[in-house]
């Protein structure tokens, strides 16, 4: 259904650039854009109850909109229909104008020509896109999936980063002056500081969803801790293979639960080559035999040239509850933050052309 005061999304651009040639073959130029979207859409379940019926005192009072009582002590799971208002229907979204996006971003750029065709060019981008929501549509229902939440999955105040952040981005391609009919060119493509969340595997506040709850990062040195969650906590921060963002991201987040898009991966860049030789034939036509090698860094060594990147990662998995204190038990995934590594290998390519 429709809320009654859903607008349609409006976006405000704003931004200027200068050039400057320094000679016939030397330009550079910077430019700044900024763009503030409001009203953007989002799907909130109404049929949630208003106020939760508990809160989690071990998880920085995390509310629960489910009873207790009706939370299974053996897994911890729960009937999320208990935390509707009324059981005459099912889950109602209504869509809401909620969303929020601030985006900026500046671009420097020089291109320099030399000796005839020869050419070198360098892009660098620094860029930072915050939001309260980063659902951008079609299925209602994958409003409420993508929504990582503390607390109330329908309160979408606090901006943080973007599923679609990243902080800078490099280019840099060029190529020699044509010898004898050879030609060689290369390109650089970096990029950092795209941005990931630590999450539950299991529905801890009773809103449906299994994997939208922001876990909760449990400080191993608290005396209060459970030994065994110190144990798990202390096994990811001791693994060598977990990469150092997360590392940091986890010990950034001690005592608390985790912030959306917390995360911070590393800078991950790759370098192309192509050899191109041209031979005239008639006139103005000719023929152009070429040769590509992508992700040369790979080919030299194997843990070159491979993304590191950190997508959604489960730090926790609901384990059982304990109706004493109505506080989950976990399961600490000891290999959150170990990467799957991503990105192509080095490939090779050949290709012939006739020009005319």
């Amino acid at each position: 259904m429709n809320g009654k005061d859903a607008k349609v999304p409006t976006v405000y651009k704003i931004n200027g650039s200068y050039s400057h040639f320094f000679s016939p073959n030397f330009r550079m130029s910077i430019a700044g854009y900024m763009s503030f979207a409001r009203n953007n859409y989002t799907y909130i379940d109404k049929n949630m109850v208003d106020q939760p019926f508990f809160t989690l005192s071990q998880e920085a009072n995390r509310p629960v909109y489910v009873p207790a009582s009706s939370i299974l002590t053996s897994n911890g799971s729960q009937n999320w229909i208990l935390g509707r208002k009324t059981t005459e229907v099912g889950r109602v979204l209504q869509l809401e104008s909620l969303g929020k996006v601030n985006q900026t971003a500046v671009v420097v750029d020089a291109n320099y020509r030399y000796f005839k065709d020869g050419e070198i060019a360098v892009s660098y981008t620094w860029n930072q896109t915050k939001d309260n929501t980063s659902y951008n549509g079609n299925v209602a229902n994958t409003a409420t999936l993508v929504q990582y939440t503390a607390g109330d999955p329908r309160t979408l105040n606090q901006m943080n980063y973007s599923d679609n952040h990243f902080r800078t981005k490099i280019v840099v391609y060029g190529n020699t002056p044509t010898f004898y009919g050879f030609n060689l060119g290369f390109r650089f493509s970096g990029l950092s500081g795209t941005r990931y969340s630590m999450i539950v595997n299991g529905n801890i506040n009773g809103d449906f969803v299994e994997t939208n709850d922001l876990a909760f990062v449990y400080d191993p040195n608290k005396a209060e801790t459970p030994q065994y969650l110190k144990d798990g906590i202390n096994a990811i921060l001791n693994n060598p293979n977990v990469e150092n963002s997360a590392k940091y991201y986890i010990r950034n987040s001690f005592g608390k639960v985790a912030e959306r898009n917390g995360g911070v991966n590393p800078f991950y860049g790759t370098v192309d080559l192509r050899l191109t030789y041209k031979i005239k034939t008639f006139k103005k036509q000719y023929i152009e035999l070429s040769g590509d090698l992508f992700n040369t860094a790979n080919l030299i060594d194997k843990s070159w040239g491979v993304n590191h990147a950190l997508g959604a990662t489960t730090l926790l998995s609901r384990s059982g509850f304990d109706p004493a204190t109505n506080n989950y038990k976990y399961a600490v995934n000891t290999n959150a933050g170990v990467s799957g590594l991503s990105g192509n290998p080095y490939q090779f390519q050949l290709g012939a052309r006739y020009g005319f």
